[in-house]
């Protein structure tokens, strides 16, 4: 597959579309996957993988010799879906935080004491509250599978994820 890839790779730089088609049609769904992963969100996930396709023609010609697509592929849409969460800022330090927790004029020198306040915060929400919204938010489940696992309402994990934010929020600032 490796050599097969390289060979990609060298066509894609003369400027053959029909591999890049193929290249795009092989890899497209599984990035896709990869960046939805990490990001939570399909809408910028697309982006992402649209953005690293077209980049990836229009400088086909420095492309890498010598290495696996698949790799480079991977990568670049691993790091850019890590510059969405930071520019977004919906990560701090491997924990996923909205928006509103976060003011815009927050120095990437405090947040570390952020990371720290956020994460005594979610300790201290009610242990149901706490539970469903780890679920949630850090381990990214599904309030379906949420509801379903607890054996509860998806409204009574809506209900629980909301009053976690705005405690959160409150604690925050």
């Amino acid at each position: 597959m490796k050599n097969e890839e390289n060979r990609f790779i060298k066509k894609l730089k003369t400027g053959d579309e029909r591999i890049f088609k193929r290249i795009f049609y092989l890899y497209s769904d599984l990035l896709f996957v990869w960046a939805y992963k990490i990001t939570g969100d399909s809408s910028a996930s697309a982006d992402i993988v649209q953005d690293f396709f077209i980049r990836c023609w229009e400088k086909r010609d420095i492309l890498p010799d010598n290495c696996s697509f698949k790799a480079y592929a991977y990568k670049s849409v691993y790091n850019a879906s890590l510059n969405y969460l930071r520019d977004n800022k919906r990560f701090v330090y491997g924990y996923e935080i909205t928006i509103d927790l976060i003011d815009d004029d927050v120095r990437d020198e405090d947040l570390e004491e952020l990371k720290r306040l956020l994460l005594k915060a979610i300790d201290e929400l009610p242990d149901r509250c706490k539970k469903i919204f780890v679920m949630t938010t850090l381990e990214k489940k599904k309030y379906v599978e949420v509801a379903s696992l607890l054996g509860i309402s998806v409204n009574t994990v809506k209900v629980q994820v909301s009053k976690a934010y705005r405690i959160l929020k409150e604690k925050i600032g």
